[in-house]
C-alpha cells in the first residue's frame, strides 16, 4: 500500500494477539495499523479454517451465481457473499454487475468493440480477490469538509473480479477435476517464484581479513524514510524486467486536474514534488487491472504546475494521477525509459545502489526461472541513526552468518505483496455467435449455517 507510513510492523510469525497502548508514550501510525492487521489476520484465518479455500453460505446469501444476461453474449453476476482464502467477497444486492460491466474490472477486450462477445470455446470463470489501498484521490468522501478537506487516514477494501480462463479439449471437466488441479492454475496466474530481494548497507571500505574488525556501514540519509522497491515491467529475466523505487513508499501522488496554457500539468497538490526527477502517469483503473503507467522525466515545477519532457493532453473523462518515483542515473546505475533494468546476482559486483548507502540485489530462484510480476514490492525502513530494518540470515545457532569479508548476510525475502486469492465459479461455453451457455456449470462450494 502506497501510504505515508513510518513502517509496517505486523508479522504473523510473532503471534501477537493485540497492541497495548501505554500512557505518556509517543503514538505512531505503525502501532495502530498493526492492531488492525492482527485482528484482520485472526478473522481471515478463522474464516479460511472454517470455510476452506473457498465457499459460500448455503442460503439466500450465497453470491456470484452466473445467469443469462442481456444480451445473451454476456452473463449476470448474482449478489451475495463468497469467501476466498478467508476474504469476504461481497456483491451488493442492488448490483447489476455482469461480466462486461464489472465495477472493478475492465479488460482491454471489453472496450475493443461496441458490443463485445467472447470467442467460441469453453471457459472457466473464476474469482480474483485481493486487498486494495484506497486514498482520497479515489474516494473524496474520506476528506473531512468541516476541517477544510485535509488528507487524513486512508482505507483498504477487498476487490473482486470475475475473470476467465480457457479450457482446452471437447470434454467438460468435472468439478472434482477442477478442484484437484486448481493449484496448477493458481501458480500460473500468481507464480510462486516471483523474485526475492536482499538489502544491505554498503560497506565503506573493503575488508578481506577475517581477523580484523568488519567494515562499517551506515545509512547516510538525513531523514527517516520508508523505501519502496517495486517491479515496474515484469516477466522472466530474458524479457527485461525493470524496477523503480521511492524513498516515501510511493505516497507522493496528486490528481492531474488539467493543463496550463503552455501544456504543463496542473496538480491537485504539489506537496512532495519539489526536486522530483521522474513521475508515473497512471489511474485508478490501471491499479485495479495491474497495469503500470508511463514514466516521464520532470523538467520543472512552478506553482501548482508540473512540466514534463513531453506535453500530454488532459482527458477529463478518464481521471489520471501523477506519482513521484526517485530512481536516478549515477556512475553505477543506468536508467531505461525512466526505470532501472533488473538484474539478478549472487556476487559482490551484483549489488545495485539506491542512495545513501542502501543497496539491493535480486536473487534468482533456485532451480527454475523467476517470473517477476509488475506491482510486487518490498519495503525498507531507513533510520537516521544509520540503520535499516532488514532481517539477517541466521545460522543453526541463531547467529548472523557472514561472508568471507566479514559482512553479515541479509536475508533474501519474497515480495511483500500484492497477494491475490482465487476461487473457481463456473464452467460455460460460448457458441459461434457469442451466445453463452451456462447450463450445469456451477463450481461454487457451499457450507451450512451453524444455526438456522
Amino acid at each position: 500500500m502506497k501510504g505515508d507510513f513510518t513502517r509496517v510492523t505486523f508479522d504473523s510469525t510473532k503471534h501477537y494477539s493485540r497492541v497495548l497502548m501505554q500512557q505518556g508514550r509517543v503514538q505512531l501510525d505503525a502501532d495502530w495499523n498493526e492492531q488492525a492487521a492482527i485482528l484482520l489476520h485472526y478473522l481471515q484465518a478463522l474464516a479460511a479454517d472454517l470455510v476452506g479455500p473457498f465457499g459460500g453460505p448455503d442460503s439466500d446469501l450465497l453470491g456470484f451465481e452466473l445467469s443469462d444476461g442481456q444480451p445473451k453474449t454476456d452473463f449476470k453476476i448474482g449478489p451475495g457473499h463468497y469467501y476466498v482464502d478467508g476474504l469476504l467477497c461481497e456483491n451488493n444486492s442492488d448490483s447489476d454487475a455482469s461480466y462486461f460491466k464489472q465495477r472493478d474490472y475492465q479488460d482491454d477486450y471489453f472496450s475493443s468493440t461496441r458490443r463485445p462477445k467472447l470467442p467460441t470455446g469453453m471457459y472457466l470463470a473464476y474469482l480474483d480477490a485481493w486487498e486494495h489501498h484506497v486514498t482520497p484521490l479515489e474516494d473524496n468522501h474520506m476528506r473531512e469538509v468541516a476541517l477544510g478537506g485535509p488528507d487524513t487516514a486512508t482505507r483498504a477494501r477487498i476487490v473482486w473480479q470475475v475473470k476467465l480462463d480457457t479450457i482446452d479439449g471437447a470434454r467438460t471437466p468435472t468439478a472434482a477435476e477442477i478442484y484437484k488441479n486448481w493449484r496448477e492454475r493458481v501458480d500460473r496466474w500468481q507464480p510462486p517464484q516471483r523474485g526475492s530481494l536482499q538489502v544491505r548497507l554498503k560497506p565503506t571500505e573493503p575488508n578481506t581479513d577475517p581477523c580484523t574488525i568488519p567494515p562499517t556501514s551506515a545509512y547516510r540519509g538525513q531523514e527517516n524514510q520508508l523505501y519502496r522497491v517495486e517491479i515496474h515491467a515484469g516477466g522472466k529475466l530474458a524479457d527485461g524486467p525493470t524496477f523503480k523505487w521511492s524513498r516515501d513508499n510511493g505516497s507522493t501522488v496528486a490528481a492531474w486536474q488539467g493543463n496550463s496554457e503552455d501544456n504543463g500539468l496542473i496538480l491537485s497538490s504539489v506537496r512532495g514534488f519539489s526536486g522530483a526527477l521522474w513521475v508515473e502517469i497512471t489511474s485508478a483503473a490501471d491499479d485495479l487491472n495491474g497495469k503500470v503507467g508511463d514514466m516521464l522525466r520532470v523538467v520543472k515545477l512552478e506553482s501548482d504546475t508540473l512540466y514534463l519532457e513531453k506535453p500530454l493532453a488532459w482527458d477529463g473523462a478518464n481521471p489520471k494521477k501523477v506519482r513521484r518515483w526517485d530512481q536516478y542515473e549515477s556512475e553505477t546505475v543506468a536508467l531505461k525509459n525512466g526505470v532501472i533494468p533488473l538484474k539478478e546476482g549472487t556476487t559482490e559486483n551484483d549489488w545495485i545502489d539506491l542512495e545513501d548507502g542502501i543497496q539491493v540485489q535480486f536473487q534468482p530462484a533456485p532451480g527454475q526461472a523467476t517470473k517477476y510480476r509488475a506491482g510486487d514490492y518490498w519495503l525498507i525502513p531507513a533510520r537516521t541513526n544509520g540503520t535499516i530494518e532488514w532481517p539477517l540470515e541466521l545460522d543453526n545457532d541463531g547467529k548472523p552468518t557472514k561472508d568471507a569479508a566479514g559482512n553479515t548476510i541479509p536475508s533474501s525475502l519474497a515480495p511483500f505483496g500484492i497477494t491475490h486469492h482465487y476461487a473457481p465459479l463456473w464452467i460455460f461455453t460460448a457458441k459461434g455467435d457469442g451466445v453463452i451457455d451456462l447450463a450445469n456449470g456451477d463450481l461454487r462450494r457451499k457450507f451450512p449455517a451453524a444455526a438456522k
